[in-house]
């Protein structure tokens, strides 16, 4: 009989994610990957930090083996610029609400539906959604989102006890 891990060893085995998602060419929608790079640059290999568009199926084929998700992106219409707000796939209507403000945060909605029709959702899922102020061809996080972007990037270690 194989030895078995100790149970601690077994709870940090599992695969922790982070995606952000966004478009960094268009200003403030650029946040989520913002949040991925700044923790990529931080990160000490406990969290696997990942890009995308946020398109749907996308998501669910980044995600697929991961116990534990965080995902990142812009948004609009939920408050005053730079605040952030804190999903779980429970909200999926709450974040559908938000798909006028943001390209892709349909996709994110249709990924957790879909997921969750299949059986296939993460054990733990939180979206990390950061208000834009409004995007803008090649101009760069607004001095608002980029504040949020930090506080994102430390709610995300915290959370994930990085």
């Amino acid at each position: 009989m194989a030895p078995r891990l100790p149970r601690d060893r077994a709870v940090t085995s599992r695969r922790r994610l982070v995606i952000g998602v966004g478009n960094p060419l268009e200003g403030d929608d650029g946040a989520g990957r913002a949040v991925a790079r700044r923790l990529r640059a931080r990160n000490d290999c406990a969290l696997e930090v990942l890009e995308g568009t946020g398109e749907a199926t996308a998501l669910m084929s980044a995600w697929t083996g991961s116990d534990d998700v965080v995902l990142v992106d812009a948004c609009r219409g939920a408050g005053p610029a730079g605040s952030i707000h804190r999903f779980s796939p429970d909200d999926v209507g709450r974040v559908a609400s938000l798909q006028h403000a943001s390209t892709h945060s349909l996709g994110v909605a249709a990924a957790i539906g879909l997921a969750r029709a299949l059986g296939t959702l993460p054990g733990r899922l939180v979206i990390y959604a950061i208000e834009a102020r409004h995007p803008c061809d090649g101009a760069g996080l607004s001095p608002e989102v980029d504040r949020a972007v930090d506080e994102v990037v430390a709610l995300v270690m915290q959370d994930s006890h990085v």
